[in-house]
């Protein structure tokens, strides 16, 4: 038994009785109680910067409280064109994420030529035939280097910063702004 915590991105100007009814609908198909409710509009925040934004919003919100259901605006720029220099970005995010994937392969534990990886965290030695991945079966601790792991950090600290410039590159496009509600709710299953 547990709760399942589900969110929905809905246009501003949806129809709240419609919302109640898919979340009352999907609690009764998939939840074994029903909707608990109430889910709280705050039509008195302004619209939040990003999605991003709005779902923090709501973890202040419900402040660690189960069954705590809220909806706040943010803009969305979903609809933005693909400018010449958003495609840029783009180009060089898949680069990014290729040089990454490449990096991450070269340097697995999976391909070290010792028999046994020796985890620094709880003192395993494990043959390195019998591992999956490149964490250890014990303790998921990362059996990677530190320099492979910070390198592989550095990779997403640079394709982290391309996503928000091509984020600034759609703030620009006026036209694409939409004010979107997200919905968070949950239910028991």
């Amino acid at each position: 038994m547990g709760h399942i915590v589900s969110y929905m991105v809905e246009p501003e100007n949806i129809k709240r009785d419609w919302v109640m009814a898919n979340i009352v609908g999907e609690a009764e198909r998939n939840g074994d109680a029903g909707y608990y409710g109430p889910l709280h509009w705050h039509d008195e925040i302004s619209p939040l910067e990003n999605e991003e934004a709005a779902k923090k919003r709501i973890e202040m919100l419900e402040r660690g409280k189960s069954y705590s259901d809220h909806a706040v605006r943010f803009y969305s720029y979903h609809g933005a064109k693909t400018t010449s220099k958003i495609a840029e970005y783009q180009e060089r995010i898949k680069k990014l994420q290729a040089q990454k994937a490449k990096y991450a392969e070269d340097n697995s534990v999976l391909h070290f030529k010792a028999d046994y990886i020796g985890c620094k965290k709880c003192g395993s030695k494990v043959s390195r035939k019998h591992l999956r991945s490149d964490f250890c079966p014990v303790c998921h601790n990362d059996l990677r280097s530190e320099t492979t792991r910070t390198t592989l950090k550095n990779y997403d600290v640079r394709i982290g910063e391309l996503w928000d410039k091509i984020e600034e590159e759609k703030k620009k496009q006026k036209s694409a702004k939409k004010t979107m509600w997200l919905i968070k709710y949950e239910y028991h299953c």
